[in-house]
């Protein structure tokens, strides 16, 4: 793994769960409470941990192999 692998992946990861973690708190009626809800940070946990397994996936997928993207 390259230097921009990693930081394309950790990237990719940090959007992911603020995108999860401000989804899920926005179902959850958006206010302060939702914001500090646990149960929304696991969301944008799990979303992230999804994400960088799928950068792993497609590590050597594609045109460009240190990326992990299909494109």
């Amino acid at each position: 793994m390259n230097k921009q692998f990693l930081l394309d992946t950790a990237e990719r990861m940090g959007r992911t769960f603020f995108q999860g973690y401000l989804g899920a708190a926005a179902i959850t009626g958006f206010n302060f409470d939702s914001l500090a809800d646990l149960e929304n940070v696991q969301i944008g946990v799990a979303a992230a941990v999804l994400s960088f397994a799928m950068a792993m996936g497609l590590k050597n997928v594609g045109p460009e192999k240190d990326s992990g993207s299909v494109l």
